[in-house]
């Protein structure tokens, strides 16, 4: 007989965040239907250039983003354990979504109608809030997998230099912008509140949540698996889509592809290195086939 999972450590009911899973699932494939990828009736505040991005984001929402919560989802609401290891990877990213597409358009610059669908990126924030208590905390100190010294330390020093690339990056097209007032593509002039939105947010939150996991990871990775996990989550998905992004906008002829450089090259890399940080952090539960039976 299929046991049900302990629930000791949820903070809200166990069909509270598998419910908040479909429904924000739900959110994402409308969101993608209405948008410039299906029936263009979202009209956002932003170029040509960003609407293709718009298009990849929405592409990798469809293949990815809404299918692991449609699998957590489900597994949630027939209470496996194995939930948490597929919706552990989603909370950051709706909650940056949400934000950075409900927050980071060019409202007066170009014509639009996203502010008509506010409740579309209310909707994402509010349950990455709710999937984030719901999930993080039902990974237990037992749960916690025994890493090799070296292999730990190996990992850890490679997603900080990842880390610190993705930082830099950023660091630097901040000081291009304070000291030319735009950035060599003229891509600032054009977007300058999302330029300023994403900055914030990835280096105000997701890279200090980042640095602090892996010090935790080294110094109590009891307590710091589940954070890892959400992190890692963040940024594959991120990576997803920002290769996404790039693929519409070079078959599309985006003129901004030519300014892009390395990063063409460099985002797939990086997008191979996430993966196997996170094959190697979950390795244990795929090859003991446990991340599917539930807890007993």
């Amino acid at each position: 007989m299929t046991a049900f999972y302990r629930q000791e450590t949820d903070l809200i009911p166990w069909f509270v965040t598998g419910g908040t899973a479909m429904i924000c699932a739900l959110v994402l494939i409308v969101m993608a239907a209405l948008g410039p990828l299906g029936t263009g009736d979202i009209q956002y505040h932003t170029s040509q250039s960003g609407e293709w991005q718009i298009m990849g984001q929405d592409l990798a929402d469809l293949f990815l983003i809404a299918p692991l919560l449609l699998i957590g989802g489900a597994l949630q609401l027939m209470r496996r354990d194995s939930a948490k290891y597929f919706l552990i990877l989603t909370p950051i990213t709706l909650i940056y979504t949400g934000l950075s597409v409900g927050v980071g358009q060019e409202w007066t610059l170009y014509p639009g109608n996203a502010e008509n669908y506010f409740w579309i990126y209310l909707a994402l924030m509010v349950g990455g809030l709710l999937l984030l208590v719901g999930t993080l905390p039902r990974f237990t100190e037992s749960e916690t997998p025994v890493f090799s010294r070296r292999g730990l330390r190996l990992f850890v020093v490679f997603t900080a230099l990842a880390l610190l690339f993705f930082a830099k990056m950023w660091l630097g097209q901040i000081t291009e912008v304070i000291g030319n007032g735009d950035l060599v593509d003229g891509s600032y002039s054009n977007a300058s509140n999302a330029f300023w939105v994403i900055r914030y947010l990835d280096l105000g939150v997701c890279v200090p949540l980042g640095f602090l996991a892996l010090f935790m990871l080294m110094s109590r990775p009891e307590k710091a698996y589940g954070m890892v996990l959400l992190l890692f989550g963040f940024l594959i998905t991120m990576a997803v889509t920002v290769n996404t992004m790039a693929i519409v906008q070079v078959l599309n002829d985006d003129p901004a592809v030519a300014t892009m450089g390395a990063g063409l090259a460099i985002f797939p890399v990086l997008l191979v290195l996430m993966f196997i940080g996170l094959f190697y952090l979950v390795r244990h539960k795929m090859c003991a086939s446990s991340i599917w039976p539930v807890s007993q």
